[in-house]
């Protein structure tokens, strides 16, 4: 949106309804791709799954983002390198790494949403087989979308070469009545955030 012969200032912001909105943490969803149709962790055979209730229903995808409550904003950090000339040190930029995400569940029965994260870990290392996977298996794209709170999309983020490299949940307790919960670290090799105008194919204005 072009805004023309107009200073901006704080006191703009506040004023000015139409141009401005403020973000919100809870409009948001994440999609892994990849992980229909994939072996279940409970899985023992050496070969491929030699029946549809060795593997994980057509729908894990949508399953898993229906119940994603929680999600991490990736960012990355550069490491510093530095040299010294006399007195004077000089830093400049040096490799980047994109640290952990995390990502956090509801356990919901029905859905069988702690099935599908263990499958996709699985995939990485098989408790049953104990033997450890492929890249070109265990690693997935997920996209994290942000959207207004009527759901107008804002932005996206691509996550490329994603694994599970940890999950844990709430523990059993019969003195609690409270849903019970998953949390699984995410890692992965970078990411891309894309703005609402370029998701769409338009220029900026």
């Amino acid at each position: 949106m072009a805004i023309n012969n107009i200073n901006l200032t704080g006191e703009h912001i506040s004023t000015n309804l139409a141009a401005y909105e403020a973000a919100r943490s809870g409009f948001f969803t994440l999609q892994v791709t990849g992980i229909n149709s994939i072996p279940r962790a409970n899985y023992g055979g050496v070969n491929a799954p030699t029946s549809e209730s060795d593997k994980l229903t057509n729908k894990a995808e949508s399953y898993l983002q229906l119940n994603v409550v929680k999600s991490s904003v990736p960012h990355f950090k550069l490491e510093t390198l530095s040299y010294r000339r006399g007195n004077d040190e000089i830093k400049f930029a040096g490799v980047p790494t994109f640290d952990s995400g995390t990502l956090v569940v509801d356990d919901v029965v029905g859905l069988d949403t702690k099935s599908i994260l263990m499958a996709w870990q699985a995939q990485a290392y098989n408790v049953y087989t104990r033997k450890g996977g492929r890249m070109k298996d265990y690693k997935k794209l997920a996209t994290l979308s942000e959207y207004t709170q009527d759901f107008e999309l804002i932005r996206q983020w691509k996550l490329y070469g994603c694994w599970i490299s940890d999950l844990s949940e709430d523990d059993f307790d019969k003195e609690s009545d409270g849903k019970r919960q998953i949390t699984a670290t995410i890692e992965y090799d970078r990411a891309e955030m894309v703005m609402q105008k370029t998701i769409e194919g338009t220029t900026t204005e």
